[in-house]
This record gives C-alpha cells, structure tokens and sequence, in this order.
C-alpha cells in the first residue's frame, strides 16, 4: 500500500497542473507579507509618508478646502484635467451628503483620495462641532501602553483571517480533490488496477492508498503555508487547531471525490459531477461564522468560535474520508 502512496506522489509531482498550483498557494504564502505591505500602503499611504496634494472643486458647501465652483464648472474643468476631483456637499436638514467625483485612472484615482482624506476628516470633525457631535478618539492598549494602529489595519486584517486564510484552506481541499480522481481514475482507465489485483494487495488497501495520498499532499501543503504565513509576521495564534480544521476541509473534499471517481470510474464525468457538486458546496464552506473554511481564519486570529460546530464538523469530514473505501472499493466485483 505504502508503494502505492509513494507512486502517487511521485506522479503527482510530475503533473505540470497540480505542481504549478502548488507552487501558487506557496508562492501566495510566501509574499504574504508583501501583499499585507500593499494593503497597507494602499488604504493608507501616509504610511510611507506620501502626501499628495490634489486640485478639487467643490459644488455646494464650500467651507471645506477647495475651488468653489457650479457643477457644469466643476465638472468641464474635470474633464479637462484642471481640477482632480469634484466635492459634490448637500445639506438637507442636519443630513450632509458628499458625493465624489474622482478621475477614472485608478491609480491617480487614489492619490487624489490620499490628499481628500483629510480634508474629509477635518470636515466632519468640523460638523460634530457644530451640531454638538461628541468625536470618539478611540485607542488600543497592549499590556498598558498605547499602540498606533496605523489606519486601514482592520481592512488589512479582515484580508488576511477572512479571505487569504480561508481561501488557501479551501484552495489546498480542491487540489486534493482533483488528485483523487485523477488517481482513481487513472487505474481504472489505465487497466493499472489490473495489474494491481493480481498483486497480494487487497481493494480495501487500494482504496485506503488512494484517499491517504492527497490527504498527506493536503496536510503537508496545509503546513507548509501555514509556517509560511508565520514566516511572514502573520499571527497564527492556534497553528495546530487551523491545521486540523482545514485538514478535515480536505478530508471532506477527498471522500467526496473518491466516491465521485469510484462510481463514474471515468475522469472527465466525475470531474464534472464533482465541480458542479462542489460549486454548490463552496458558498456552504465560506458565507457564515460557522463555516469551516471561515473557522481556519478565525482560529488562526485567536478569535472565539463555535467549538461544538468545529468538532462535528471534524468528526463528519474524518469519518467520511475513514468509510469511503470501506464502502466503495476500486476493483472490486
């Protein structure tokens, strides 16, 4: 059985598609700290200690820094490259609305929004005075002293623990997946699986090979990110807990695949019945705090999560994975 896992492997490894999504997710890993930098810089580029100082006119309420024009003047010496961005201000009652107007270059688009930024800021400090507003200076403290938390952490965080976390556990299930029907399949249609059962191999342990080499690969890419992200200076306050969760992500998709392949016993049909199964199972995985895709992040940020739903939902995956080839074994009359 274990030459079995070890031939897999090794062909796995040879296959151009599964290596270069491999190499993707670590390569995402790797430069995690390089796409969080980003994130920062771009919510936020006075990190950096850019200041950009952008032309605006303004429509309406014209206390707020800017050229005070009418719209049709504000909005020709928009298009003509005179002005960067156009302040829309209406007052209806105690409501002020500001509509922005900003160039369609992205880029220009935010380093006008740099220089707005402020001037936004001082604006609505500047109505909380007036209409007795109080402004909440929030602070964060870490064993008594205060912490600069530099602005556009919290976008920056939920990236990390709500989308790149999940999305490398639910990425890692999906190749797994597809390396078990591959591998299935390739037996079958191969007639390897022939040459196998002449051998004192039984179908059980067949079977239980073909599900045990994508849940290694799967584990063992699971660690390699994991350590990466860490590498990285993110935080993986429970690195054994999001291992195990996203494990079982993995289990889930590999006992599924293996059913799939086992019973079409042809690549292209359980390709197709598994994607489509598991495009219905994906929104499932990611929508809600239960999720288990969800969990990953949220344990990996050190957050309280349903523990009861966590391990059900590990107990079900793993012995679903454990059933599989007892219940559907590969060359078996």
């Amino acid at each position: 059985m274990f030459e079995i896992i070890k031939k897999d492997i090794t062909l796995m490894l040879r296959e151009r598609t599964f290596a270069s999504i491999v190499f993707l997710l670590i390569f995402i890993a790797s430069i995690s700290s390089v796409i969080t930098f980003g994130l920062l810089i771009l919510y936020n580029p006075d990190y950096l200690g850019y200041s950009g100082n952008a032309r605006i006119a303004v429509v309406g309420d014209c206390s707020i820094a800017g050229e005070c024009v009418d719209a049709g003047t504000a909005m020709r010496a928009l298009a003509e490259g005179r002005v960067d961005a156009v302040l829309f201000i209406t007052k209806v009652g105690n409501l002020t609305y500001i509509d922005v107007i900003l160039p369609e270059d992205d880029i220009k688009a935010i380093q006008v929004l740099t220089s707005l930024k402020k001037d936004l800021v001082e604006y609505e400090e500047k109505l909380r005075e007036e209409f007795g507003v109080p402004n909440l200076d929030l602070k964060v403290f870490a064993d008594g002293v205060e912490v600069k938390v530099p602005s556009g952490s919290s976008t920056i965080f939920k990236f990390i623990y709500l989308i790149l976390i999940p999305l490398l556990a639910v990425t890692t299930a999906v190749v797994a997946a597809g390396l078990t029907i591959d591998s299935v399949c390739e037996e079958i249609q191969t007639r390897a699986l022939e040459v196998l059962l002449s051998t004192p191999l039984t179908p059980f342990k067949i079977s239980m090979a073909k599900i045990l080499t994508p849940f290694i690969f799967s584990t063992s890419l699971t660690v390699i990110w994991l350590s990466l992200l860490s590498i990285n200076g993110i935080d993986i306050a429970k690195p054994v807990e999001a291992l195990v969760i996203s494990a079982s992500i993995s289990a889930l998709f590999i006992a599924i695949a293996y059913f799939t392949a086992a019973y079409f016993k042809d690549r292209e049909r359980a390709q197709l019945v598994f994607s489509i199964f598991a495009a219905g199972l994906l929104p499932l995985l990611v929508t809600k705090a239960k999720s288990p895709a969800v969990m990953v992040g949220r344990v990996a940020a050190g957050t309280e999560f349903d523990i009861i739903a966590a391990a059900s939902y590990i107990l079900i995956s793993f012995g679903l994975l454990i059933i599989s080839p007892i219940l559907m074994k590969i060359g078996e009359k």
